[in-house]
């Protein structure tokens, strides 16, 4: 997850200065706002901390021994060049790619219009009342648009359009009535994040249960979806669940389903799932898996991410994860 472009110092102060104002506080004087401005500094140049890292994990409250303890942008491109193979990233961050080698695990069929002719494109639509057409590198859920078939006025130029973008398509999941009960009308989901270590096992590190907002289509944190931790060995929700906002819930403010204590359904194959996954290319070792659970129980993969942050999970417990991580790394870079 680099940055796309180096920002100037101005630039990167005057959006400390926003967020100092907009999260801390407005009133603040300008000595005590210029120790904080200095306290970043130290850090940022140090420490690789960003500025959300700073504001999101309230750097600005905490001890330095503190600081440490959390997976800032830093530690995680750590954790991305100790882990990943950059050769076979493309797998993972071309949505194409990654429903080629994981198809048998999809739980829903596809079609590469890049590849494909009108006649598969009108037997892939056929008796379907929807379907989502995703941008092949598409992240953080954008890119993604649900199409309902009765809108598509000329199948030809759809799929002409379709073909020229490169557009993946996808048919619809369902999810279990437990999931549902959350939220109806995003498909909720589960992030698993697995490590597969030097002895070739896969550890779980984490996971979070991720649920939508009434009358939103995706679940995602980045979307004002709600994220609560999960605790790998038991699959229950240990935390209240949080907004972007940092609204913490025992329950959803919709539909008023209990979020802390819930028991993810059938936890034990959602592990097996993405262990399954994770061997499938272990030059791959650190990936978040997205993983939605059917309405007939079974367990399907939606993406795996191979740079993913663990922001929600570091929020949601009030805990910085680095140390869960750091045994694994150093075995990995033994010489």
């Amino acid at each position: 997850m680099e940055e796309v472009k180096k920002e100037s110092f101005l630039k990167k102060f005057t959006r400390l200065n926003i967020a100092i104002e907009e999260n801390i506080s407005k009133d603040l004087s300008l000595f005590k706002k210029l120790l904080l401005m200095f306290d970043f500094i130290i850090e940022y140049k140090f420490y690789g901390v960003q500025i959300l890292d700073y504001i999101q994990y309230d750097f600005y409250s905490k001890k330095k021994n503190e600081r440490r303890k959390y997976i800032v942008h830093g530690k995680l491109l750590e954790i991305m060049k100790i882990c990943n193979n950059p050769e076979i990233r493309y797998i993972f961050d071309q949505k194409p790619e990654f429903d080629k080698n994981f198809s048998d695990l999809l739980q829903r069929d596809w079609i590469d219009t890049k590849l494909s002719d009108i006649n598969e494109f009108k037997k892939f639509i056929k008796n379907k009342e929807h379907f989502f057409a995703k941008q092949p590198d598409g992240m953080f859920g954008t890119g993604v648009k649900k199409i309902y078939t009765k809108d598509i006025e000329n199948v030809e130029n759809t799929f002409s359009s379709f073909q020229t973008n490169h557009i993946l398509c996808e048919g619809t999941l369902t999810q279990c009535k437990e999931m549902a009960e959350f939220n109806t009308t995003s498909l909720n989901t589960l992030r698993v994040v697995t490590i597969v270590k030097t002895n070739g096992e896969v550890e779980i590190m984490g996971g979070l249960l991720r649920v939508g907002r009434k009358g939103r289509v995706a679940d995602n944190f980045h979307h004002m979806g709600i994220a609560s931790f999960i605790e790998p060995n038991t699959g229950i929700v240990t935390t209240l669940g949080i907004d972007k906002n940092k609204n913490r819930h025992i329950v959803h403010p919709d539909s008023g389903k209990q979020i802390i204590g819930f028991h993810i359904p059938y936890w034990e194959k959602v592990i097996k799932t993405v262990s399954e996954a994770a061997l499938r290319f272990p030059e791959m070792r650190y990936i978040g898996w997205d993983v939605a659970i059917t309405e007939d129980y079974n367990i399907a993969l939606i993406e795996g991410n191979p740079g993913a942050d663990p922001d929600a999970e570091q929020i949601t417990t009030k805990e910085g994860r680095w140390l869960y991580y750091e045994k694994f790394l150093k075995e990995m870079t033994k010489k």
